[in-house]
């Protein structure tokens, strides 16, 4: 470990990225589940609508980072332990999470075609044939797919890149920063079109994640340096994102708010684990893969329809909705996987 990582005020990065999953996982929920802003609705041309501003502010733009941030998490950890290459400890790798991937995502996205009473192969890859739209920096409109349980088309991706990894391996090593930067340009240009389970964002953010593994340095550390820049610079972006909604700039600048944030998620986690001892306990943070499975599939759209028989549907009933029915629906999906565990005997 280089003396830079070695400084003492650095908290373990595994600690962090522990504590990080439960949080952004919620935040990915308030995205799938109330995301859409109203077509007319604009900071700088429409009335004040509380709600809609919290959607535009959390669902279409603070919840950017959360891919990224999960995309690094899984680079770093697919090559902590792999500074060396290994083709045993590779092929170990991939058995496991043949285990905790792949089963995972056949499983739950059988359940959502028996929901919804479909039936193709193409449910596993790319049955969504229009999840999300891309500009690139020439005018080019890319659209992005999906599996039937649409946010599992970040395993997808993970998946691709793990089988990728010993490509990612030997480029790090060869090219070090230069393919980092090279990633970097080709992401934030937005020109790559989204090839089912090899996206930019996976290709980039898993590799930078691995970057640091490979190397030996401690992420958490390393991104310190840049700390204040990436506060400022993904402040700026978000602010720039919010007041360009619906216009063709927007997906520029959610491209780099998706770095930036990401960066500074990192060294906010950092700084806040520093100064608190408290910690999300196990029971909490451990149910946030189980969220990210299910939450498309079990809506619990009876929490929905209790609010609004409780509280109607004005403005303000609409807007605090907006910010209580993900939180409960999250405690729900917290109280069933503990459920499961205690059935399971762990």
């Amino acid at each position: 470990m280089r003396g830079a990582d070695r400084h003492s005020s650095c908290i373990s990065q595994y600690e962090v990225f522990s504590q990080l999953r439960f949080p952004l996982i919620v935040l990915v929920t308030f995205a799938h589940s109330y995301a859409a802003v109203d077509s007319g609705y604009s900071l700088l041309g429409s009335a004040w609508n509380t709600c809609e501003f919290l959607k535009l502010l959390v669902s279409q733009t603070l919840v950017k980072v959360a891919v990224p941030v999960f995309f690094i998490m899984s680079g770093y950890l697919f090559f902590a332990n792999m500074p060396l290459w290994d083709w045993h400890a590779y092929a170990g790798k991939l058995r496991r999470r043949a285990a905790s991937l792949l089963l995972p995502y056949v499983v739950w996205n059988v359940l959502m075609a028996l929901k919804l009473r479909v039936f193709s192969w193409r449910i596993f890859w790319d049955y969504i044939g229009e999840a999300g739209q891309q500009t690139d920096w020439f005018g080019q409109h890319h659209l992005m797919t999906a599996p039937l349980n649409m946010p599992l088309w970040f395993l997808r991706d993970l998946m691709v890149m793990a089988l990728l990894a010993p490509v990612v391996y030997w480029s790090v090593r060869r090219l070090g920063f230069w393919l980092l930067g090279v990633l970097m340009v080709v992401y934030l240009s937005g020109v790559c079109p989204f090839v089912p389970g090899l996206s930019a964002y996976a290709v980039f953010f898993f590799t930078f994640g691995a970057f640091f593994a490979i190397r030996q340095r401690d992420l958490l550390c390393a991104l310190r340096r840049v700390e204040t820049v990436a506060y400022v610079l993904s402040a700026l972006f978000g602010l720039a994102m919010l007041l360009s909604y619906h216009e063709t700039v927007f997906s520029s600048l959610m491209l780099a708010f998706r770095l930036t944030g990401a960066v500074a998620v990192f060294c906010l986690a950092g700084r806040v684990m520093r100064f608190t001892a408290r910690r999300l306990p196990a029971s909490v943070s451990g149910a946030a893969y189980f969220i990210y499975l299910a939450h498309f599939v079990l809506f619990f759209s009876f929490v929905d329809t209790a609010f609004f028989a409780v509280f109607g549907s004005s403005v303000a009933a609409l807007s605090l909705h907006y910010l209580l029915a993900p939180l409960i629906k999250a405690a729900l999906f917290v109280g069933i996987w503990q459920v499961w565990r205690a059935v399971r005997g762990r």
